[in-house]
């Protein structure tokens, strides 16, 4: 009895087991047709940023500065402000630019008497008048007119024939003390200071970004090197991991080294997830500066050629000094922000003196029943008309306003002063910092890579102790992180020498030059146009400027 109910019992026990069994199957298959597609899509997400796009773009250091310089808007909208003031300039000169002026009346006069006769009549005349003139102001500050006028009239009363008046003469108006000399070009000359000014941050706008961007490459290198360095620590784990499982698998080594090993290996495939992540998230950041986005072609930079540059780079602060006064644009502005203000003070003391104005004219006149005959008549030196005189204004009471500006363009002069001066200190200051910063860091570079070497040497004699059972896995690894430390930092002092180079040739102001982007240390606009010209920048008035490509904004 007891024997049969054990054997039920049994019975129950597999049905339930096999029961669960196809229970499991089922669940499994059912998992398996819903996650799948999720499991496929996500085999095919790239682990390496070198396979997110099939086609890569890859250039120089120098290439992608030129294509910042080309495509970055806060430099174009810098150089938009430069083609704004060169146009003031323009705007300025026009004021010698010559006018021509039209006129017609046509008119009916009548007076209750006439006073050249003895007849209580009233006059009843009409008159019809044309002129035309070119008049224009000359760099001496005075104003020239030359004109033709014609007018017919006719008297009803006196039953007087049309007759023609006519004149041919030139007017002038010339400046002796205020408005004279320099004063008709003074704003013209300020203008272009001013345009001078503007070029100077424009070039200052090209300096900041080109820097920022080369630090960015510089970034971008660490990081791709520094994913590079993961992937050997992982291979090295791997190698580990294979050469433990198989001597625990023998007996020689206890499986606890196997344990240390999987861990060492995982933290290391997470540091590599890490410094894959940071790859692309300086890819980014390049792109940023070429107005790119992810969805375009991915972008590498070469940088075989920056490493010509040799380890013993000694820099002068002599030489680096002249440089700066030579090429940077804040230095450069400031001394020109002095000759514009020496511009304004020289215009506010001619402001400050008397208006007195030469006036003369010189013309012939005409009369005739007809306009061909007053034309005619009009040769005649008989008929010739000229006056000479001057015009003399003086303020009552000194001239409050312009005393008050020639003491406001001093002020602004000596400023202009104190604002080179405290350039000249920055620009040594910086220059100086730069230098020593160059050569800490080449000393603290010399001193890592001695150290990489020597950690590299440890580990080959470690792995050498674990082959001959003198060492264990966790020694092995802890060695492998010192090395990995050691690459670290001196990949790490190899972008800060190479950031600490550019900061001092920014500080030079020859940064541009170095990668072929200088436009002209002063303004040339033909050597301007040149240089647009060549990297493919059109900014004139009839640019086609279309809308930036959104279309990625509407991609999954």
């Amino acid at each position: 009895m007891l024997h049969r109910m054990g054997l039920v019992t049994i019975r129950k026990f597999m049905n339930l087991q096999k029961k669960k069994k196809t229970l499991v199957v089922c669940a499994l298959t059912l998992w398996l047709v819903i996650f799948q597609p999720f499991i496929s899509e996500a085999e095919k997400v790239p682990n390496d940023p070198n396979e997110a796009n099939e086609t890569i773009d890859s250039m120089t250091l120098q290439d992608f500065i030129k294509r910042v310089v080309k495509k970055n808007e806060g430099i174009l909208t810098q150089l938009l402000d430069f083609k704004i003031s060169a146009e003031a300039v323009r705007g300025e000169k026009s004021v010698f630019e010559p006018k021509f002026l039209a006129t017609y009346q046509r008119g009916r006069q009548k007076n209750k008497d006439y006073p050249n006769t003895l007849l209580n009549e009233e006059l009843n005349e009409r008159n019809e008048g044309y002129n035309a003139s070119i008049q224009s102001k000359v760099p001496t500050g005075a104003t020239v007119k030359l004109g033709y006028d014609v007018k017919a009239s006719r008297e009803f009363i006196l039953n007087i024939g049309e007759q023609y008046t006519s004149f041919i003469g030139v007017e002038i108006s010339q400046p002796l003390l205020k408005g004279a000399g320099m004063a008709a070009t003074a704003n013209i000359d300020v203008a272009g200071a001013d345009s001078d000014i503007a070029f100077q941050s424009y070039r200052k706008k090209m300096l900041q970004t080109v820097l920022n961007a080369a630090a960015a490459c510089w970034d971008y290198y660490g990081a791709r090197e520094k994913l590079e360095i993961q992937k050997d620590s992982v291979k090295i784990a791997e190698q580990i991991l294979k050469e433990n499982k198989e001597r625990a698998k023998v007996g020689k080594m206890a499986e606890t080294e196997v344990l240390v090993a999987e861990a060492g290996l995982i933290k290391r495939e997470s540091l590599e997830s890490m410094a894959r992540q940071n790859l692309l998230t300086a890819m980014d950041t390049l792109r940023s500066y070429i107005s790119s986005t992810s969805f375009e072609v991915r972008i590498d930079i070469e940088f075989s050629h920056e490493f010509t540059i040799a380890s013993d780079f000694k820099p002068d602060f002599g030489s680096s000094i002249r440089k700066a006064f030579h090429y940077r644009p804040e230095y450069l502005s400031a001394r020109r922000k002095i000759e514009r203000e020496n511009i304004v003070v020289s215009y506010a003391k001619n402001q400050r003196w008397p208006q007195l104005d030469l006036k003369g004219s010189y013309g012939l006149n005409g009369l005739g029943d007809s306009a061909g005959d007053s034309w005619n008549d009009m040769h005649d030196e008989d008929y010739r008309t000229w006056t000479v005189g001057a015009e003399l204004t003086i303020p009552l009471l000194g001239g409050m306003k312009t005393k008050s500006e020639l003491n406001s363009a001093i002020y602004r002069k000596k400023q202009a002063l104190l604002e080179l001066k405290s350039i000249e200190v920055e620009v040594a200051n910086m220059i100086d910092t730069a230098i020593q910063n160059v050569y800490s860091t080449q000393n603290q570079l010399q001193r890592y890579i001695k150290v990489k070497g020597l950690n590299q040497q440890l580990l080959d004699v470690e792995i050498a102790m674990i082959d001959a059972g003198k060492s264990n896995s966790r020694l092995v690894l802890e060695k492998e992180e010192d090395l990995i430390d050691a690459r670290d930092a001196a990949l790490k002092s190899l972008i800060e020498n190479k950031k600490a180079i550019l900061v001092l040739e920014m500080a030079e102001g020859i940064l541009l030059s170095k990668y072929g982007v200088e436009v002209a240390p002063l303004v040339n606009m033909q050597q301007i146009d040149i240089f647009h010209n060549k990297l493919g920048i059109d900014m004139e008035i009839n640019a086609d400027f279309s809308p930036c490509d959104t279309d990625w904004l509407n991609r999954p």
